[in-house]
């Protein structure tokens, strides 16, 4: 079954209007190519939003499709502003409250966004108003729950914001428009087998990221993912094997300096419940941070060192403070090798190359709104 049968004007014609049958016909009369923009635009659109929401919550597919703008799902928050700051106005937070995959009751579990995943759900929100020809004011359309996982029977008939043509979005589409979104960047395996991209390989990705990369605690990365069994969040992070070697390229390059003893040594279920603790409710849900927003909850893993977290979703409004902040960071190694501190020395540098890889990923993000306004003109020559 093709994936886009559940989904029509998706990424192909549509069938409730009659196109897709008057297109068959004018192809074989014409012998010519037509290409459904509408669905093509409707496809990327989708398939923007699911990246990002993939790679920035760590969501699972049958997570993602229960997002709602209603106010019971899409929650608001007024949060006061830091004390000492300039700006001493109240700061506006969104979060969805979603029912994780295993929790047997009503539960809702919240997924705190950025400001970017907002904007592409305003983009999605536009464009679905444009499609049912929505009136200032009027919500979408309610329909039923995708019918494709064994939990639809969990979740009533609503106005579920991934849908189109009346019908909720199958996991499978949702996968499809990702996949034609990504098209052209290949993806392998070190024995040259390619990879399938797919909503679970996003969530590993995530874990492995949060685990071997940003080092936070197994048991932290499994709340952020709505994991209760930690076994489960130790398989999703695994490393690469290219994490290990450059790992190792790393001690043999920095053991000469210092060694780390801490990192050595396995901490005891207890250490690891008073270091959840001593987090917990230190850090603001979605705060705002050196060059971006804090999307972390109720416990700050990275111990407040922002640059570089992946709980922090980097903001083009504020280059200044990266720009700033690696400056900083700069002289701060000149002085540690002054005085002789290696170890301190090398830790800036590090912070000098996180702040440069954010200002890497905000001038990406630059660069793609400003494709997104791109005007595109199609020409077509009459056939002699």
């Amino acid at each position: 079954m093709s994936p886009f049968n559940g989904a029509p004007g998706v990424l192909n014609w549509s069938g409730e209007d009659g196109s897709d049958h008057f297109v068959r016909q004018a192809r074989k009369k014409t012998g010519s190519l037509f290409l459904p923009i509408e669905a093509l635009y409707a496809a990327a659109t989708f398939g923007v939003l699911s990246v990002d929401v993939f790679t920035t919550t760590g969501m699972r597919m049958n997570e993602i499709l229960q997002l709602r703008l209603t106010p019971e799902c899409f929650v608001r928050l007024h949060m006061p502003a830091p004390a000492g700051a300039k700006d001493q106005s109240p700061r506006i937070r969104y979060a969805f409250r979603l029912l994780p995959k295993g929790e047997k009751t009503e539960t809702l579990h919240d997924y705190f966004i950025g400001e970017e995943t907002k904007r592409l759900l305003v983009k999605v929100a536009r464009m679905l108003a444009d499609h049912y020809h929505l009136q200032a004011g009027e919500g979408l359309p309610t329909v039923a729950y995708s019918p494709n996982y064994p939990r639809k029977h969990r979740f009533e008939r609503a106005p579920y914001l991934l849908q189109y043509n009346h019908q909720a979005l199958p996991g499978e589409t949702l996968t499809a428009c990702m996949r034609f979104l990504l098209h052209g960047m290949i993806f392998r395996t070190r024995d040259a087998k390619p990879v399938i991209l797919k909503a679970h390989l996003l969530r590993h990705a995530f874990a492995t990221f949060a685990v071997q990369v940003e080092k936070i605690p197994l048991d932290i990365v499994g709340a952020l993912l709505k994991q209760k069994n930690l076994e489960v969040t130790d398989y999703y992070s695994q490393p690469t094997e290219s994490m290990v070697a450059e790992a190792h390229d790393r001690y043999l390059a920095r053991s000469a300096l210092h060694l780390n003893v801490g990192e050595a040594l396995r901490r005891s279920p207890e250490e690891l419940q008073r270091l959840y603790q001593e987090a917990a409710g230190k850090a603001g849900t979605l705060a705002d941070v050196v060059g971006g927003q804090c999307v972390s909850h109720g416990f700050c893993a990275a111990k407040f060192a922002c640059v570089g977290c992946p709980g922090k979703v980097p903001d083009p409004a504020k280059r200044l403070q990266l720009e700033k902040h690696k400056v900083w960071a700069m002289q701060q190694v000149t002085y540690a090798a002054e005085e002789g501190l290696l170890p301190e020395a090398e830790r800036m540098r590090q912070l000098a190359r996180d702040c440069e890889t954010e200002l890497q990923e905000i001038e990406a993000i630059e660069a793609y709104r400003k494709d997104e306004k791109r005007a595109v003109q199609i020409h077509l020559e009459a056939r002699q």
